[in-house]
């Protein structure tokens, strides 16, 4: 009796130094470089909003926070670097709106969207902004457009930055919502259809409105309504879809900060409460609106089900589009 009660003796003792220098590991979080992957080449929007929000994220941690960029496979292969990393604090994801899209279009996704992430926090979204060719259509208003589009079916044509992209699920919303049938257009990046709606070769196109703003000072482009549920700042004379009688054209561009599933109470706890601090500020919104992002902070746990909510209505749409990866 003496040797298995000492034995388990030992191994309560041990358990219980583990738990007590894991407890201690936990409240020095962080005592090292913090890495924060972005699943897309350096460039990109959500590559720019990652490195604005590492920065104060750093300062508000107390400790480096470093951005690593692994783009690839429509975001999937940086993804899937977040959920299989250790659950420790010291690799966290900007994941953005590819993240909601993909579940409904790959067959297989090398991690489960909603069961291998714990979402911190929702820190920033973008409305679209459908935009016509001055030139090519009368339409200024969404009832104009659509009376527009009945008349010619399959006639008006709208440009994508790909087949599954946002600004293109946008647009099939839109026909499903108005009932209405448009030709699409997929192109091999936004800088293209961008090109070729500005040269008049396409009708219209959804996009962030940062970057068609100077096309419609200019007037080349007519803004005609915004997605989300309010208009944006760029746009105040352009309504929402909601407020032209679309309500179902809702749907955001998203930016959400994860880690891997399991992370320690306390580690979540302090990374929630700095993610809140590095977003705040009169100087991370006027960075934010450069580029047409929206300060949004939805924290944990109400974050679980922004995801959630945004996956859905983007599922809706990739089906009616019958959009797949090539």
């Amino acid at each position: 009796m003496y040797r298995p009660l000492r034995r388990l003796g030992l191994a309560a003792c041990l358990w219980a130094c583990a738990m007590g220098a894991a407890t201690a590991a936990d409240a020095d979080y962080p005592s090292r470089a913090v890495r924060m992957v972005v699943p897309y080449v350096v460039g990109g929007s959500t590559d720019l909003l990652g490195r604005q929000l590492a920065q104060r994220l750093g300062a508000a941690l107390g400790q480096q926070v470093f951005v690593e960029n692994q783009g690839g496979a429509g975001s999937t292969i940086g993804t899937a670097t977040v959920a299989r990393a250790q659950p420790d604090g010291y690799t966290i994801g900007l994941l953005d709106t590819a993240f909601a899209i993909n579940p409904s279009l790959y067959a297989n996704l090398p991690y489960d969207s909603l069961k291998d992430f714990d979402f911190l926090s929702v820190v920033a979204t973008a409305t679209g902004v459908l935009v016509v060719n001055s030139k090519r259509l009368k339409a200024r208003t969404v009832q104009e457009l659509v009376a527009e589009a009945k008349a010619r079916p399959d006639q008006l044509s709208f440009a994508s930055a790909g087949a599954g992209t946002v600004v293109h699920l946008h647009g099939e919303t839109f026909k499903t919502a108005a009932g209405i049938k448009l030709l699409h257009v997929p192109y091999k990046g936004a800088g293209p259809a961008i090109a070729d709606l500005l040269g008049g070769q396409v009708d219209m196109m959804f996009n962030l409105p940062a970057l068609v703003v100077q096309q419609v000072k200019s007037g080349v482009l007519a803004p005609i309504a915004v997605t989300g549920d309010k208009r944006s700042p760029l746009f105040p004379d352009t309504p929402s879809f909601a407020e032209a009688g679309y309500p179902g054209v809702d749907a955001v561009s998203l930016w959400v900060v994860a880690a891997p599933k399991g992370l320690p109470a306390a580690v979540h706890d302090k990374l929630v409460a700095a993610i809140g601090q590095a977003m705040a500020g009169p100087d991370m919104q006027a960075k934010l609106a450069e580029s047409s992002f929206e300060r949004t902070l939805v924290p944990y746990p109400r974050s679980v089900d922004f995801v959630r909510e945004q996956m859905a209505k983007f599922a809706a749409a990739v089906k009616a589009s019958g959009a797949t990866v090539n």
